[in-house]
Formats: structure tokens, sequence, C-alpha cells
């Protein structure tokens, strides 16, 4: 073991776990010369290794970054990053290990360091639109109490003259599903209330600045038969009256919706499900002064019959809102969804409109493209997507050219390459590029914010990959003013957000950008391989270790080779 403090810079397609402590004490700086543009993000992780005795109050800061210009207008954050637990594969066979990830990125607020450990540190440059395009240099700059000599890290951050397309203007959106029942159980707060909005506002306002603008909406109590941790009812109430008709209380659904659209969000609307996992409906007996449940199977007399009541007063209260052209009625992974879209295309808007249909399939091939036509969103899952390629990307080709239907990559359970607590942080980052090399216009994830119990200490599931249901942190549960905090995860997701966009714009602006993009994409490799261990699901194995930072190293370098000829040729 090395005996002084060092910090060294690595890359952030890769984890800075515990057992790495040699590898990293033995590299050299690497990733210090960064790419942005105006209204952009560039990112940076720091190892920070204790050496031989403990590091107490180990603290994080940024120097003045300059260059040529002047003085850097935008901000240089430091945020070291916390470890969290995981059962390494499905929780359906935890056998109680578990490792420490460090996916938190929390604070920089001090921290000790245990001898012979590693720290690892976030950096994020944030380039405004305004920042005058040229090369700024400059240091992190770490520095403990009980050393006398502090380390820094050097870096370059070079602005382009190019502007970002703002997150409500990317061509190609992320869609992250909210659970806004578990945030307020989480934190003991009345659902939708005034402190429940007040946790939920910085918390949503991130899923925007990635790009998100999808809302997801419970129209029965749980649509997914209580596979997370905490409740999620209806937010629309059913009550059955006497005369054994139904009755709706949008209460809470018209809460939830109005608050999203303070924030900027919900042009889509999405609402779960007419086909429940479980088929089940609860709902309020007046008569029984009790609650009840119903399990009509899909498309039999009995569905028709309680579903229409429920379209029909949707579809009135949409309208009366001004809401009906965003809704949408979600099926998640089911396989009778033809009988259900025949139902709601019994019941039209104003003008014989139709209700908008949105969908996740995890079976898929040329054989559902009349289903899927029926539909104004879809989203395929990348497992499924990889056995029928060229089936997704002839789907991608009929619907190319119309703006109003998204045509998505989603992964889940199981999935590899992922984004779970351990899979590798630039696993993200290949997502994106994934997706749209598939010809999507978008990609989904459940789920934003479906938290486990404890999630800030271990973040196993008892029946999924550990962090599958959730991308961004809970402060700590009694925290006077609890913010939110990100993950090294969900931070890749956005990079690669951001750079799939200003490839789009480029493509956009210049026909030879386009042929660049799309040779760019046509590398964008899916051949990763994982660890063979059944117990140990979607890890990636020692090749894929080496070759997908390398990749992805690559296929950023080309994004900016890209930027600068254009720069040079306009």
């Amino acid at each position: 073991m090395q005996e002084h403090f060092r910090a060294v810079a690595v890359s952030t397609d890769i984890a800075c776990t515990q057992d790495q402590y040699g590898a990293l004490a033995a590299a050299q700086n690497s990733h210090t010369s960064l790419t942005a543009w105006r209204n952009d993000r560039a990112i940076a992780q720091i190892a920070v290794l204790s050496g031989g005795e403990k590091l107490n109050g180990l603290t994080v800061s940024a120097g003045e970054f300059s260059g040529p210009a002047g003085d850097f207008s935008g901000t240089v954050a430091c945020a070291f990053l916390r470890e969290t637990k995981a059962f390494v594969g499905n929780g359906k066979q935890d056998d109680g290990s578990r490792s420490a990830y460090p996916d938190v990125i929390w604070s920089d607020d001090p921290v000790d360091v245990d001898a012979n450990s590693v720290q690892a540190v976030w950096v994020t440059f944030t380039v405004p639109k305004d920042a005058a395009a040229g090369v700024y240099t400059g240091e992190i700059v770490l520095s403990s109490s009980n050393k006398e000599a502090s380390q820094s890290v050097p870096y370059t951050l070079e602005v382009l003259d190019l502007t970002a397309p703002d997150p409500q203007e990317y061509a190609f959106d992320i869609e992250l599903w909210q659970y806004p029942y578990r945030v307020a159980d989480y934190y003991g707060v009345e659902p939708f209330s005034p402190e429940h909005f007040d946790i939920l506002r910085p918390h949503l306002e991130k899923y925007r600045e990635l790009g998100g603008h999808a809302i997801t909406a419970s129209i029965v109590e749980e649509p997914w038969n209580g596979q997370t941790y905490g409740r999620y009812p209806s937010m629309i109430k059913w009550t059955r009256r006497a005369d054994r008709s139904f009755a709706f209380d949008f209460d809470q659904f018209d809460r939830w919706v109005e608050f999203c659209h303070s924030l900027g969000l919900g042009d889509k609307i999405v609402c779960y499900s007419l086909i429940p996992w479980g088929n089940r409906i609860r709902y309020y007996d007046e008569k029984k002064k009790k609650e009840r449940c119903v399990a009509p199977r899909t498309g039999t007399r009995r569905y028709k019959k309680v579903w229409r009541q429920f379209l029909q007063a949707l579809v009135d209260h949409a309208q009366e809102k001004g809401w009906f052209d965003d809704l949408y009625i979600g099926i998640d992974e089911r396989a009778a969804m033809k009988k259900a879209y025949d139902l709601i295309d019994t019941v039209r808007g104003k003008d014989g409109a139709l209700l908008k249909k949105a969908a996740a399939m995890n079976h898929f091939n040329a054989k559902y493209f009349p289903l899927i036509d029926r539909m104004a969103s879809v989203s395929v899952g990348s497992e499924p997507l990889k056995g029928a390629m060229a089936d997704y990307k002839q789907l991608c080709a009929r619907r190319k050219g119309r703006p109003e239907l998204r045509t998505t990559v989603y992964t889940c359970v199981g999935h590899f390459p992922n984004s779970f607590t351990y899979s590798m942080p630039g696993e993200g980052y290949w997502t994106i590029l994934f997706s749209a090399a598939m010809g999507a216009n978008g990609f989904l994830r459940w789920a934003y914010d479906a938290w486990v119990q404890d999630p800030l200490r271990d973040t196993t599931h008892v029946s999924f990959e550990s962090g599958d249901c959730f991308l961004i942190y809970p402060d700590e549960a009694d925290a006077a003013h609890p913010v939110p905090h990100s993950s090294v995860r969900l931070e890749k997701l956005a990079e690669g957000m951001r750079d799939i966009n200003k490839l789009l714009l480029l493509a956009e602006r210049s026909e030879k950008m386009a042929r660049r993009l799309e040779k760019l994409l046509a590398s964008v490799r899916c051949d990763y391989t994982q660890n063979p261990d059944k117990v140990a699901v979607a890890v990636a194995d020692e090749r894929t270790r080496a070759q997908l930072p390398e990749d992805m190293d690559r296929l950023r370098g080309e994004l900016h080779a890209m930027a600068r000829d254009f720069l040079a040729e306009r």
C-alpha cells in the first residue's frame, strides 16, 4: 500500500470502489482535458487515496479557472461521493452479501477517510449560455487537517463556440417514471401537501434539467401490484354508488398535474394502467361501506362495463381542464393490449379525437407493427430489441418524421448494459448512444424515485437488481430542509442526453455532419459481455471493464472532433 495521501483524476466511466485501491494508487492523471459547449456541462472524477494514515477533515475546492478570454464565467462544483451498499444481482437471490459503491453525489462538506481507502470526488463544470469561447485552466484542491501538504489536480476546459440546446428543446428525450407517493412516505408528509411539493420541487426540476417532460399518474391502486417499497395508490379515487355505477374523485390527480405544469412538466401525462398487474381495481363500495376489489379479465363484458365508465369520466374531466391532448393511457409489459385498445377507441373526445396510447413492451418483432401503429408512444426493452434489431430499426423508420410519435428504448430487470448500483457508470452513457443508434428518439427508465427502505445505506431490492427502481437519492429522512442527491448513474445518463442532442443539432445543420453522425452511431457496439455467474446478474466481465471506457472515450472524442470541424467549416 502507498504511504502518502494523493489524488488522481480518473474516467467518469469507472467506479472508484475500495477493491480498486491498488490500481488507482498506481494510476496517473487522465481525463483532465474537458470539452463543452455553451449552455452545457462537463463532468470529471477524482480518486483520493488516503495512504497509510487516516485523513481527517478532507476538503475539496475549485481554484480559479481562467484563460486568454478572462475568468471562467460558469461554475465548478465539487462533491464527495457517498457509498451505499448493494447486493450484486437480483434481489430474489439475495444471500445477504453486500458490496459498497460510491454512487451518491452528496456534498462538499469535509469528510474523514480511513487509512488505505478510496474517496471519490465528483466535479461538474457548468457553462452558461453567455460564456466566452476559449480554453480555461485551473485546479481542484484537496486538503486534510492532519496533512501538511495539499493535493491539486489540474484541469483544462475548452469551451467551443457552439450553444447546446435547452433540455426542453431536445430532439432525443428521456422519460423516467415518478413515484410521488413514495417520496411522501419516505419523508412522512401528506401526499400533495405544501410540504410535499416543497420536497418535490427541486427533485422534479432535476428531472426537467435532464430533458424529461412526461409525468406518471396512477389511475388504479397499485398498478404494478405493489412491487415497490411503500404504497402507490390511485391518484383518482373510485367509488361505486348504491346504483352500482362508478364515481371518480380527481382531486389528487389534479394537484399532481397542476404542480408538474407549474414546473414546465406534463405535456405528456401517462396514466397507468388499463391493464394493471393482476387486473385488480380497488374501489370504495358506498352501499357496503367498505373497500372492495374486482379483477375483470381484459376484454370481457365486465371489463368493458367498468373501464368504459372510467374512460368517459377521464375524457370529460381532461377536456374540462384542457389536458385531453396531453393524456396517454399507459400499459406496461402486458399481453392483451389490443383488447384494451379496442375499448379505449370506443370513448372519444370532442370531434371524435382518440385518447393517445403508450406502452412498454418486453416482447417485440415485426409482427407487432399493426399494434404499435396504434401507439403514440412505444418503448421496447433493450434485451428483446437485441433479438430483433433489424425490425426495431424498421419500426423507427416507419415512424420517422412524425414528431408526435415517440419510439424509445428502455432498460430494466436483467438487461445488460444497464444503470444498476453496481453497473459500470459508463454503461449509462452507452445506453443513450445505443438507443439513438437503433433509431430511437428517446429513452425510458423505471424508475426515477421508487426508493427502497433506506437507499442511502442499502439499495438492495427484494425482487429486482439493486438500484433498478431509482436513479436519484433522497436526503436523510429527518432532514429539516430535504434536498435531492443525484447519482453517478443519473449523471452518466444526463451526459449521454447532452451529447446525443448536440450531435443531432450538428447533423441538422450540416449534411456532412449528418453522414458522420450516421457513421458514429453505426460504430456503437452491442456485444459487451458480462460475468457468467447466474447470481451476479448484469455484471460486466473484465473484458468489458477494459473495453467499454475506451469505447466511450472514442465516441466522445468523435463528437468533439465533429464540433471543431463544423466550426472550422462554417
